[in-house]
């Protein structure tokens, strides 16, 4: 590296690498625009080619080298789908393989403290789209046994061939989703590239693309402004451990803001150019309106206003999220536990991102936090004295203030181990604000006892609305299930 990109990048303040990353993202504008006016109603595997060549030209500009990383797992997978495609044995191999490549690969870049950018970021993304589309090749080869053995969701993406390795070239690198997402099957990339599709958008889908770039900076610029006060490693700095525990706490929901700003800014980007492509097209709304959003990672509005947890879920990795659901919690099913399909889900997104054990903190907060909501919002429904503070007209509001304090309150503490990611670093940081969310969580089958005399609930009213509630959530899950919906959030 070097020359004009490590200068620029020393005068805002940041890595060269990061800087390279972002430009290789917004050069998709430029890129499918072009496409856009003079090679969408072109023969499709001109268009393949297209894609693939820019994606992996751009890959070589940003990673260097190592995208020859990228061409090994398609290549693989290419091959093991020709050869044994369609098998329970090709899902088992693509599954050992892709995510073993991409763990070896985190082993020899990403051991430190610090996050690299190397190789291994757009492997990340590739690893799942590589073992989706096994997983999609199986579910193709099931529907021609029976037909009636699949859902919804894999009646709509399985296939019933094997890609070309030209198709695959031109799926895996396509520039908008090549480096950090979203992830997008097969079928819906096939569909992509006929040369009926542009005649088929209702509109042009610039304007909402531009918009969410614009957007996706504004983040950025937020996340380089906020970076200087407080740097990813704030929370390891003596600045920290000496700062009074009410500031450190105040800091911290800053803090906390601040690092996901550099999420949400790279996936609107990724976001917008999917956008620009066409890609997102997801229909049209009932007023008639084109439908973009078909390849947005995170819904802005429900993340900023969140009152629970869930929102977040929500909201925030929309497309991993909607990979690991697809793919792995509802391949779970034969559980027949829901608790055991979300944790395995859990374990494999922790063991998707890396060794560092903070991921796997991380996770297992996540995984309480889900448990107590679930629990509090049961108990909360079956309260009399909650049912009579609903008749006040400032219930809803107060209500969700308090809600929206306590999310941005904790979410920092259960965060906080994904960028630490070291053991010394996460218990000195924990240490300084005495395991509050710990005390919190862990503590609630002690503090739910007074909290159960305050609301007067009683066991047998609280056990009848759990009962009621459980039915309620196997409605809500099914359609939580056409529409894509998850129980489990990564970054």
């Amino acid at each position: 590296m070097g020359g004009w990109t490590q200068s620029l990048a020393e005068q805002v303040g940041g890595s060269e690498a990061g800087l390279k990353l972002i430009i290789g993202q917004l050069s998709g504008y430029p890129i499918l625009l072009f496409y856009r006016k003079f090679l969408s109603n072109k023969d499709i595997i001109l268009q393949h080619v297209y894609f693939a060549l820019t994606g992996l030209l751009m890959g070589h500009w940003v990673i260097g080298p190592g995208v020859v990383h990228s061409l090994y797992s398609i290549i693989f997978t290419y091959l093991l789908l020709v050869s044994v495609g369609g098998t329970l044995l090709s899902v088992v191999i693509s599954f050992s393989f892709n995510l073993s490549y991409l763990l070896i690969g985190y082993w020899y870049n990403n051991t430190g403290e610090e996050y690299d950018i190397s190789w291994t970021m757009p492997q990340c993304v590739l690893c799942l789209r590589l073992i989706g589309l096994t997983v999609d090749v199986y579910d193709g080869a099931q529907k021609k046994l029976n037909p009636n053995s699949l859902s919804q969701d894999q009646l709509k993406n399985c296939l019933t061939d094997v890609p070309s390795i030209l198709e695959m070239l031109s799926h895996s690198f396509f520039i908008g989703g090549y480096f950090v997402g979203p992830q997008f099957p097969m079928t819906r990339f096939r569909e992509f590239v006929t040369p009926v599709y542009y005649q088929n958008l209702p509109s042009s889908p610039s304007r909402f693309g531009f918009r969410r770039l614009v957007i996706g900076v504004c983040y950025m610029i937020g996340h380089v402004i906020g970076s200087q006060f407080y740097p990813d490693h704030w929370p390891t700095t003596d600045e920290y451990r000496d700062t009074a525990l009410p500031f450190k706490l105040f800091g911290l929901v800053i803090w906390c803001k601040v690092i996901l700003a550099k999420y949400q800014s790279v996936w609107l980007m990724a976001e917008g150019v999917c956008v620009v492509s066409g890609l997102s097209y997801a229909g049209k709304y009932e007023d008639g309106s084109a439908n973009w959003t078909g390849c947005a990672n995170v819904k802005l509005r429900r993340l900023e206003t969140a009152t629970k947890f869930g929102h977040y879920i929500e909201a925030f990795n929309i497309n991993t999220n909607a990979w690991a659901a697809h793919y792995i919690y509802k391949r779970l099913k034969f559980l027949n536990n829901k608790g055991l399909s979300q944790m395995g889900t859990l374990v494999f997104l922790a063991v998707w991102h890396g060794w560092h054990p903070g991921y796997y903190l991380t996770f297992m907060n996540e995984f309480a936090v889900m448990k107590f909501e679930g629990e509090f919002t049961k108990l909360w429904r079956s309260s009399p004295r909650v049912l009579r503070w609903r008749d006040y007209p400032s219930y809803h509001t107060v209500a969700s203030i308090i809600g929206w304090l306590y999310v941005h309150f904790f979410l920092p503490h259960c965060f906080l181990p994904f960028p630490l990611k070291t053991a010394p670093s996460i218990w000195n940081a924990y240490c300084s604000v005495l395991f509050i969310h710990f005390l919190f969580y862990l503590g609630w089958p002690v503090w739910v006892i007074p909290l159960k005399t305050f609301l007067q609930v009683s066991s047998r009213a609280s056990k009848k609305e759990g009962q009621s509630r459980d039915k309620q959530q196997v409605e809500e899950e099914k359609v939580q299930s056409s529409n894509n919906t998850v129980l489990v959030a990564d970054l």
